[in-house]
């Protein structure tokens, strides 16, 4: 290994410094010549010229036809039925060897021997299809006001094709069945509810009947019952007794894993399993290093037969354990919600004792304060007497005065 390289490698542990340089990269990277120049068109004919997406957008547009949302939309439907109709015409067809009857108002003829003929939900979705389209026709030619005659027309054949459309809809809804190929999601897909004579609409679902809701509901407590093991198989009233007794179990069974005093002792136990695992654990890496050592090493190191005796103790514990298992979890929560109920009420109880301190401090606060007020309150009583007296005084004084100015103007 070169010198730089060593000394960039001194400091690092485990590098052997006096192998051959396997592994040593350059610490240069090597420059590469990145070509940035733009490529070249191979014809001057191409055109390489930025398109803004909004002229792009309205080119598109205009070239697949979506002039308006309405268009779109009406196409969508068209191609949603068109590929519906496909895949029901795709399945099994019915092979007629005799002429068929007519087919409809507009399309009655005879057919060979060997044709296929379609079927009355296939026919009748046909003619919904063709008085629909009918009626978008209508539509767009009774927009057009150039010509009255031609709008009153319209309109007349509007209407008709209006009752032929509801006529369609209730001989289909009359004729479906469990086995129709009309299924009712198609019929909510395709077709708005039908408008009745007196302009209410009418839901073309089928009314669901009053035996579902307990027909339901009796298979759901007998699925309960079958994963709560009950074997009774008499009247509806057993299967609710064993269903409330079975609750009840439970019940009982959560009081008794909700109680604190079990889980401590479960947790209790659990912690001398855990010491008795890693006990065993310890126990089973000797019993292995002493199978893998030599014959003198198995014989130095063979267990002292009160060692075997503490692995069977175990062994009998970890049987005593196993029903507990599926218990360790839910004692896990619990202990982790009581531990910060501890940590709550620790902190309450730090709390509690501030609260203590200060009251205590405002009680002596209280107490100087009353002192201060009662030691006012004799001093003032004192300057009250003392300016009482002081008044008396002044009071007597100002009568010697007055006397003495009563008797100067005799003298004169």
């Amino acid at each position: 290994m070169s010198a730089s390289v060593a000394s960039k490698y001194s400091n690092l542990p485990d590098i052997d410094l006096t192998q051959p340089d396997v592994y040593e990269t350059p610490d240069v990277e090597d420059q590469m010549d990145l070509d940035d120049s733009p490529d070249q068109p191979l014809s001057d004919d191409i055109e390489t010229a930025s398109l803004p997406a909004h002229q792009a957008a309205e080119r598109f547009r205009l070239a697949s036809g979506d002039s308006s949302s309405t268009s779109a939309l009406a196409r969508y439907q068209k191609s949603l039925f068109r590929s519906l109709q496909l895949e029901s015409l795709s399945g099994p067809l019915e092979v007629s060897s005799a002429t068929t009857a007519a087919a409809g108002a507009g399309a009655g003829a005879s057919a060979n021997a060997a044709t296929l003929s379609e079927t009355k939900e296939q026919r009748l979705r046909r003619l919904v299809y063709e008085t629909q389209e009918l009626k978008e026709q209508m539509a767009v030619e009774q927009a057009d006001e150039k010509n009255k005659n031609k709008r009153e027309g319209s309109v007349r054949l509007m209407e008709l094709a209006g009752s032929l459309n509801a006529e369609l809809e209730k001989l289909a809804r009359s004729e479906s069945s469990e086995g129709s190929l009309v299924a009712p999601e198609l019929w909510r897909r395709l077709d708005a509810p039908a408008a009745s004579e007196d302009g209410m609409q009418v839901d073309s679902r089928k009314p669901r009947t009053q035996t579902d809701a307990p027909s339901a509901l009796e298979q759901r407590i007998a699925v309960l019952e079958k994963i709560l093991g009950s074997t009774s198989s008499g009247a509806p009233s057993a299967g609710r007794s064993s269903l409330v007794d079975a609750v009840a179990r439970m019940r009982q069974q959560l009081d008794v894993l909700a109680d604190p005093n079990r889980i401590e002792g479960i947790q209790r136990r659990i912690k001398q399993v855990l010491v008795d695992m890693e006990r065993l654990e310890i126990a089973n890496a000797q019993s292995a290093r002493a199978m893998n050592a030599s014959a003198e090493d198995k014989a130095a190191a063979r267990l002292d037969p009160a060692t075997v005796k503490r692995i069977d103790q175990v062994y009998e514990k970890l049987t005593s354990v196993d029903s507990l298992i599926e218990l360790a979890p839910a004692t896990a929560k619990r202990l982790q919600s009581l531990a910060t109920l501890h940590v709550e009420a620790s902190e309450a109880v730090a709390r509690i004792g501030r609260i203590e301190k200060e009251q205590g401090g405002i009680k002596e606060e209280l107490a100087v304060m009353k002192e201060v007020a009662e030691s006012l309150r004799a001093a003032v009583g004192e300057n009250a007497g003392t300016l009482k007296e002081n008044m008396k005084h002044i009071d007597s004084r100002i009568a010697a005065l007055n006397d003495r100015l009563q008797v100067l103007p005799s003298k004169k």
